[in-house]
């Protein structure tokens, strides 16, 4: 009877350490964390066989001139070459401004100077059993 508070408070102590798993690099799989303001668009996902299609509407201000930095990045990719995933950016008419295969790891870092016309309105993502890291950066400046 005596070791009764002892294993109580043992038990106690032994449930209370298990905490939850912490995320790989930040993030947690499959759950794709997205920013969205006036100046800066930034997708960020790590992935496990993930399979989803997404339309982000960007909320980019209309300044003349302006300059748009990308940066795309795709670590750790499990997939094959012919895999379908991939990011569409689409501007205000929903012309395509580019297509960004998801198909390898990739490391991309243009800075265009652009028009009102080609000013990104519209990310479409599909993943098709996408497993890997990748980051989209869309940002502009004047």
């Amino acid at each position: 009877m005596k070791n009764v508070p002892v294993i109580i408070v043992s038990l106690i102590f032994i449930v209370s350490c298990v905490g939850p798993e912490e995320p790989l690099g930040g993030l947690y799989k499959n759950s794709p964390v997205v920013v969205n303001t006036n100046e800066a668009f930034t997708f960020s996902l790590r992935a496990e066989n993930y399979s989803t299609e997404e339309t982000y509407n960007l909320t980019f201000s209309e300044q003349n001139p302006i300059e748009l930095t990308t940066v795309l990045i795709v670590n750790d990719f499990a997939g094959r070459a012919s895999d379908t995933s991939y990011f569409d950016i689409f501007n205000s008419s929903d012309s395509l401004l580019n297509h960004y295969a998801l198909n390898s790891n990739i490391n991309v870092a243009p800075i265009e100077n652009l028009k009102t016309n080609a000013i990104p309105k519209k990310v479409f993502f599909k993943a098709d059993d996408f497993s890997g890291f990748v980051q989209l950066v869309l940002a502009i400046g004047d």
